[in-house]
């Protein structure tokens, strides 16, 4: 295989870190969910952190994330 850029290294690590981010934020929601949906803040983090997490779910199948990382540091 080719080297990958540094930018889609890059790339792939932001996309790792929105995913992270995204769960611990659904995780929250298991967690405390009383605090989590009495407020619309609440529910609109946990809307668009399950958007983010299909939207960081797709990009990572359709560009294979997991060989870019891997390939970088494996």
């Amino acid at each position: 295989m080719a080297k990958q850029s540094s930018t889609a290294v890059v790339g792939a690590l932001a996309v790792v870190a929105v995913a992270i981010a995204s769960g611990g934020i659904i995780a929250l929601a298991f967690i405390m969910p009383e605090q989590m949906f009495d407020s619309t803040l609440g529910v609109a983090a946990m809307f668009g952190a399950t958007i983010a997490m299909v939207v960081c779910a797709v990009i990572a199948n359709l560009y294979d994330l997991r060989g870019i990382i891997h390939e970088a540091f494996g």
